[in-house]
């Protein structure tokens, strides 16, 4: 698939309980999309505490993250672990690592649009077509 970031970013957007394990096979472009996106939950250059980390995650997950079926802590280790969140020794204090080259391009994307508004503007319309959809079958119209 050769969507840009944000492209794939609005279509995660709209699906609903998404585990990521499921995304890592056939679906891995949606996976980088939905840990980039994440992983810019971080200010870059910042370093945050546990409990700030868990906020962010927490108010991401309720937000723009919505589509995922999962917490924050799962989500956490799934940054640790694809290396684009770094953590001490002590894993009291976490910051953005340079993203992997494959991510690279992808958190660039993400890091530069606000994330609250496109998700909700991809909700919004996917909405509006159901909407549409229902209203021309309760006509007798084509669906299609």
């Amino acid at each position: 698939m050769n969507d840009d970031p944000i492209t794939i970013f609005r279509r995660l957007a709209v699906k609903q309980h998404v585990l990521l394990g499921g995304l890592t096979g056939a679906r891995s472009c949606e996976f980088d999309v939905a840990l980039a996106a994440a992983a810019t939950t971080l200010p870059e250059g910042a370093t945050m505490t546990e409990p700030e980390v868990n906020e962010a995650l927490k108010a991401w997950l309720a937000g723009p993250g919505s589509m995922l079926d999962t917490d924050h802590v799962e989500l956490r280790r799934w940054l640790i672990d694809t290396r684009l969140w770094k953590r001490d020794g002590y894993g009291r204090s976490y910051s953005r690592a340079a993203p992997p080259p494959a991510l690279a391009s992808i958190v660039a994307a993400l890091d530069g649009i606000d994330q609250a508004v496109e998700a909700s503007a991809a909700r919004a319309l996917l909405t509006a077509q159901r909407a549409e959809r229902r209203a021309r079958h309760a006509s007798g119209q084509n669906v299609r």
